[in-house]
């Protein structure tokens, strides 16, 4: 009986200290990444920043671009909210689709920079961190699922892709514009990509041309 009641227990606090150190090794990693990019960032400067081990370390994470990944998916959840602000209009207009790629995707995009930059270096070194990528774009398309409920059967798919690929062209361009600093003119960007959106969502909704 008294075994029975501790173990649980004892194996809370272990849990609790795996999320402890797994949290630790994100917020250092972070750090190290904003600090020295990337590319400079070693394994040892984050465990060094964690003031941890290198088993530790590996016991939570398969390398530098695996923690990058597990970096970048805890943006995951602002991501989605952010896209699923576009189907609570009460009716899609340019206008509206303007001000929220205004205030809420481009400012997505420089508060998570550090995130971001990690990530895509992390595609380039790493394959699986590159097919991660890809179901986060799936994820987020999911978000706009309300714009597509009419692609049903063989069409769901497509439906679903035509979703992917516009948020894949939207993060492409952030990346570019936000993260890595190809000037572009704000007002500018702002008017074409909301007549890309725009027209894209009433195609969505409309359902597969008959």
């Amino acid at each position: 009986m008294t075994s029975g009641a501790v173990a649980p227990a004892r194996n809370a606090f272990r849990e609790q200290q795996w999320r402890e150190a797994h949290e630790r090794y994100l917020v250092c990693a972070r750090a190290v990444f904003e600090r020295l990019g990337y590319h400079d960032a070693t394994v040892a400067d984050i465990v060094e920043a964690a003031n941890g081990s290198r088993a530790t370390f590996y016991a939570h994470f398969r390398d530098k671009a695996d923690i990058a990944a597990c970096l970048f998916e805890r943006t995951l959840p602002a991501g989605a909210a952010i896209y699923r602000r576009v189907t609570e209009f009460p009716e899609p207009s340019r206008e509206l689709v303007r001000g929220w790629l205004n205030e809420h995707v481009l400012g997505f995009w420089v508060h998570y920079r550090v995130e971001v930059e990690a990530v895509n270096h992390a595609m380039g070194a790493d394959p699986s961190v590159a097919a991660r990528h890809y179901q986060w774009i799936v994820g987020a398309a999911r978000q706009l699922e309300p714009f597509f409920v009419a692609w049903t059967g063989a069409d769901e798919q497509v439906g679903l892709t035509r979703a992917s690929l516009l948020v894949l062209q939207l993060e492409r361009l952030c990346y570019h514009w936000l993260v890595r600093g190809v000037e572009h003119d704000r007002e500018r960007m702002l008017d074409i990509l909301a007549d890309l959106w725009f027209r894209e969502l009433v195609l969505l909704r409309a359902g597969p041309p008959r």
